[in-house]
């Protein structure tokens, strides 16, 4: 099919004619239907927003050729001013269309140019549903001889796609507005979010998008687990469930199957922002600081107010030196989201670890940026912490050491705080001690309870990681002979030797590899 005007430029405004007034076309092994925002492939049929399947026809219509931004912005948003996010996330929502689908099509993405659509058998192959379906014309015949009746039922059937449609459209309104309260990251948001999941997969059992975003949003585990495996009984390659999925196995895989399991997922629906998240977390504790960033910022990209991405990128320009966009970054967060636990961590760590005691303690004393379920254990920890910096003596950090330890066996948050302290203090040794007890389960100060005597911002197994000993507070603890041990007991030696690949150099203090 080509609907082009040969007077236009590729792709330019021919698809932003009414979505109603476009004729089924195929597209490779795909049929598009425009008026019924629907696409079918060989394993099944899928709906997508209005805004997505303008995409498409924009992509349609250009016959291979690319599409900058601006012609897409100006075809699909009707020049409405929107960021490039917005093209993003139509982008992705199409590719996962794609896949749900089964099409062999691919939305190609042109670096600092645009999109393109090509098919994976070299031909985009387009031309209208009705050439290709001559089988069908004796039933329109019947259907003609029928009369009367036969507009009665299609009457009838018109009527009740109608009100399928309308409900599609009024459950993806739900989805997208759930998708929405996620991505802001407050605890309430996040509740709501779930109740509109819920109320999605009620109103419609099949939807496994909405259950993999039910999943992703539920604080039970069980429940999470429960809505992941329905998703993916309904469709295997849904993101979010598989995100959820791996990682709940994180404790069982090796590290090199999460990793994979998790680029898939990427590859399958790029803007998956709960495997972008994970894989953030997973770089940053393998010492590969710079990919981290890398895929923080896709998480950005894709959720740009959600304050834990913010939280963590305050943390990279830390990591990465450049302390005065940490600041920026960090403060503004913390403008925004006061009392978020990702963002005040970020800043309490950032300060107290850059020589700047007196704002750290003016942070720590401040109940209205402070999260409200910081338990007084990590509170004393902190205010410890903080005077033994602000000492600048062995004899501060040596008068600090109790309440930090009492700390350190409490939760895994709090024991990853006490080893940046006592290493950026410089009492390896007791960093060392800790480290062991957190990591590798050896010594005085393993964690029998594990979260579960101190239910703060601390006490979440995550903390239990390795996120933390990369980052600039632990560099003592990376230049100290036993560090390469304390890798290979942790399993750090065994994931560079099977990916082939080694920390970043400005982290690998002592490392011998």
């Amino acid at each position: 099919m080509n609907n082009a005007d040969p007077h236009l430029a590729p792709g330019r405004r021919t698809s932003a004619r009414p979505l109603a007034e476009r004729e089924d076309f195929h597209l490779g092994n795909l049929v598009v239907r425009p008026s019924l925002l629907t696409i079918e492939g060989p394993d099944g049929a899928a709906k997508g927003e209005p805004r997505v399947i303008r995409v498409l026809l924009a992509l349609s219509d250009a016959q291979g050729s690319v599409l900058s931004r601006e012609v897409l912005l100006d075809q699909c948003w009707d020049g409405l001013i929107v960021g490039d996010d917005a093209i993003n996330r139509a982008v992705g929502e199409l590719r996962r269309l794609v896949v749900v689908t089964g099409g062999d099509i691919e939305i190609e993405t042109v670096p600092r140019v645009g999109y393109r659509l090509k098919s994976t058998d070299a031909t985009l192959r387009t031309a209208p549903v009705a050439a290709h379906q001559a089988a069908s014309q004796p039933v329109r015949r019947r259907a003609l001889l029928a009369g009367g009746a036969a507009l009665t039922v299609a009457a009838v059937a018109a009527g009740a796609l109608y009100r399928s449609l309308q409900r599609d459209r009024e459950l993806d309104a739900l989805v997208e507005r759930g998708r929405m309260l996620q991505a802001s990251g407050e605890p309430q948001s996040r509740e709501r979010a779930t109740s509109l999941f819920r109320q999605v997969v009620m109103a419609d059992p099949e939807r496994a998008d909405a259950w993999g975003w039910l999943a992703a949003v539920e604080t039970s585990q069980p429940a999470s687990l429960v809505a992941a495996q329905r998703a993916l009984d309904l469709h295997p390659r849904e993101p979010n469930a598989r995100a959820v999925m791996a990682s709940q196995r994180l404790d069982l895989d090796d590290w090199v199957t999460y990793e994979v399991t998790l680029l898939d997922i990427i590859r399958d629906a790029p803007e998956c922002a709960l495997a972008l998240a994970q894989l953030t977390l997973f770089y940053q504790g393998m010492g590969r600081c710079r990919e981290s960033l890398r895929f923080n910022e896709r998480a950005i990209a894709v959720e740009p107010f959600n304050p834990a991405h913010q939280a963590r990128r305050a943390m990279k320009h830390w990591i990465f030196g450049d302390l005065a966009k940490a600041d920026q970054v960090a403060n503004r967060a913390l403008q925004l989201w006061p009392g978020n636990p990702s963002v005040w961590n970020a800043r309490m760590i950032t300060l107290a670890f850059t020589g700047r005691p007196e704002a750290a303690r003016s942070l720590l004393y401040d109940d209205q940026r402070r999260p409200g379920d910081l338990h007084q254990g990590t509170i004393a920890a902190w205010r410890a912490t903080i005077e033994a910096i602000a000492d600048h003596t062995a004899d501060g950090a040596r008068r600090a050491e109790p309440a930090m330890m009492a700390a350190a066996t409490q939760s895994p948050g709090m024991a990853a705080n006490a080893v940046m302290a006592f290493s950026y203090l410089g009492l390896v040794d007791m960093a060392y001690g800790v480290a062991d007890g957190l990591l590798t389960q050896k010594g005085r100060f393993v964690q029998g309870a594990r979260g579960l005597l101190v239910r703060d911002l601390y006490s979440g197994p995550v903390w239990g990681r390795t996120q933390f000993v990369f980052v600039p507070a632990c560099a003592n603890l990376r230049a100290d002979a036993r560090f390469t041990e304390l890798c290979r007991r942790t399993g750090h030696l065994a994931y560079w030797k099977a990916r082939g690949v080694e920390p970043d150099p400005f982290v690998k203090g002592s490392l011998s590899l």
